[in-house]
């Protein structure tokens, strides 16, 4: 179901956009890295550290994690094999494939409902540390895709299903007994060269979110890459202790 869904396409797409926008995403990159880091630094205790929506990991400071960490886990749907050569030698992190909507056996016909894709680690009382870094508006979109190119199938599940998957894992993160690092774009804007704006995007679905720690913008898509007189530009936020009030 992931390669219907586009998702390793998708895990190349994005590794090689990092790569030829490497320049214009780097603030952005540092800027998630810092706050994991200061993040993981204040905690009491650091046995294990769960990644959530890791990608090609260039928005984690898997060193400093793995410096403080006994272990260090990379959840995603998909670990490319630029990613795992890149792994190999660091002895104290492991891979986990895992759906993290949940909803893809459904999509598939092959379960009734959404399953449960934390179950095990949220259960585990050593996860000191989870991190959400850029994932969430990416739960969304491609179940958006495929729902509207498959609408016999789409008719069988529900309209908000993409707002759904959003909500879902906002509510997975709060199962969790330790602490949670929420880093994810919410919005996307279309401007061109001459800054006006052609159009806004809520990469949310209009799924409630608390007031962030911090904000910055990505140049997700600089002029050129996407269009030549259009850029895309995300408003990304940041909650260092997401959940815990």
């Amino acid at each position: 179901m992931a390669r219907k869904l586009g998702l390793l396409r998708e895990g190349v797409a994005l590794w090689s956009r990092g790569w030829r926008q490497r320049k214009a995403w780097e603030p952005h990159h540092t800027r998630c890295r810092a706050i994991i880091a200061e993040v993981a630094a204040a905690l009491p205790r650091r046995r294990r550290a769960v990644v959530l929506g890791s990608g090609p990991v260039r928005d984690i400071p898997l060193e400093a994690l793995c410096a403080s960490f006994d272990e260090v886990v990379l959840v995603d749907i998909v670990h490319l094999p630029l990613v795992r050569l890149k792994l190999w030698r660091q002895a104290k992190v492991s891979l986990l494939s895992r759906d993290l909507t949940g909803a893809m056996a459904w999509l598939a016909g092959e379960a009734d409902d959404r399953q449960d894709p934390l179950a095990d680690l949220i259960a585990d009382d050593s996860v000191d540390l989870v991190i959400s870094a850029n994932l969430l508006s990416q739960l969304a979109w491609p179940l958006a895709d495929w729902l509207e190119a498959n609408p016999a199938r789409a008719a069988a599940l529900p309209e908000n299903l993409p707002a759904r998957c959003i909500a879902w894992h906002l509510a997975d993160l709060a199962r969790f007994k330790g602490h949670i690092c929420l880093i994810s774009d919410v919005e996307m804007v279309e401007r061109d060269r001459d800054g006006a704006i052609h159009d806004r995007l809520d990469l949310t679905y209009g799924v409630a979110l608390p007031k962030e720690d911090e904000s910055w913008l990505w140049p997700v898509a600089p002029f050129g890459e996407a269009q030549r007189d259009r850029e895309y530009v995300h408003r990304v936020c940041a909650w260092r202790r997401f959940g815990r009030e």
